[in-house]
């Protein structure tokens, strides 16, 4: 098959081995695939990023970086079928799904994290028949790949306390950011504070329904203005932290009112230093997030295809297989783009404006 294969830390088109389906797996083609911050991570940091899985037991983010990878695990396609024993949505089916598969000696791998499993930046992936869920045919199914990113945040605002009247700031506005913003609002926090550098993504957050935008890079402080917004009591809050940035979480910890609850999605690849006593006096609860309920992806999902939320309006950008170095590029200058599509059908090696 045709892929963006990952070889001497550059992406090149190129031909790859067909994945093939074992027990209870399905073979998907890939119809889109979204560029995530944790893909620009593992490239970026690799040995970093390799570290803190083997430091974890973290089986699903291993890999060899010197042999060929085809990375992507936000993918949306259609099934071509079922090794032994699997069953599920009917061939032609389009479908999302969670990017897990069972390798022979029964280790879960993340696809596009594995070299045995190639990911949504190939033509076909095989993933556990029973992660696929079918996309309604009121959604563009390109555009349902948006379902795995924003369900990180939608499924890991579902696990703080966050509800009616809460105060909530979410710093950094990729889709993970935009998702938690959206899910704030849908759960009636408020008010909602959203901060970034980039204009676009902060246009983005203010169009999902955002009570304010901020942005850090100008001086602005989303926990003060957070506060302001909230009146004169001071009230715990909840700080959802997207940004991989060392620094930011001890910052938050020194800003943030007593009582509040921080969840920290944003993956620092380095070590970072917090000073925890500023927290043990200010009672302040750091939650580390990676897992979600699963129920979530598939309620997002029904979002997406009710309109709850237009994904249209978070994919700036599409590119095919030779345009992923220059895709990535681009998406390290975040007032370029939201979120990238790499589509197989598309030739060049520029990343293009999205139709959508």
């Amino acid at each position: 098959m045709r892929a963006a294969v990952w070889a001497d830390g550059r992406f090149a088109a190129a031909e790859h081995p067909d994945p093939v389906p074992g027990p209870g797996q399905a073979l998907v083609e890939t119809e889109a695939c979204g560029i995530c911050g944790s893909d620009l991570s593992a490239v970026a940091h690799t040995a970093d990023f390799l570290r803190a899985s083997r430091d974890s037991g973290t089986t699903g983010f291993l890999f060899d970086p010197a042999r060929p990878l085809v990375l992507g695990h936000e993918f949306a396609g259609r099934v071509i079928g079922y090794g032994p024993g699997g069953s599920g949505p009917e061939p032609g089916t389009g479908v999302v799904g969670l990017p897990w598969a069972v390798d022979p000696g029964g280790v879960v791998r993340t696809v596009g994290y594995s070299n045995a499993f190639p990911g949504g930046f190939g033509e076909r992936i095989v993933v556990q028949a029973q992660a696929l869920l079918p996309v309604p045919e009121t959604l563009d199914l390109a555009l349902a790949a948006l379902t795995e990113p924003l369900a990180v945040g939608f499924g890991n605002v579902a696990r703080s306390t966050a509800g009616p009247g809460t105060p909530a700031v979410v710093a950094g506005c990729g889709p993970v950011g935009l998702g938690a913003v959206a899910a704030l609002l849908e759960r009636g926090a408020g008010p909602v504070v959203a901060s970034d550098p980039s204009a676009l993504r902060r246009a983005a957050a203010a169009r999902l329904g955002a009570h304010a935008v901020v942005d850090p890079a100008g001086g602005e402080d989303p926990v003060r203005r957070c506060a302001e917004l909230a009146g004169p009591r001071p009230r715990p809050m909840v700080v959802v932290n997207c940004v991989g940035v060392p620094g930011l979480l001890d910052r938050l910890l020194h800003a943030v009112p007593r009582g509040t609850e921080i969840l920290q999605i944003g993956g620092v690849m380095t070590e970072d230093v917090i000073r925890p006593l500023v927290g043990i006096y200010k009672d302040v609860t750091i939650r580390m997030c990676l897992t979600y309920p699963p129920r979530e992806f598939g309620a997002t999902l029904a979002r997406l295809a009710d309109g709850r939320i237009d994904p249209g309006a978070l994919v700036t950008g599409e590119a095919g297989f030779g345009a992923l170095e220059a895709a990535f590029d681009s998406l390290r200058r975040p007032e370029e783009h939201i979120k990238v599509l790499i589509r197989p059908g598309l030739d060049g090696v520029e990343v293009r404006g999205s139709g959508h």
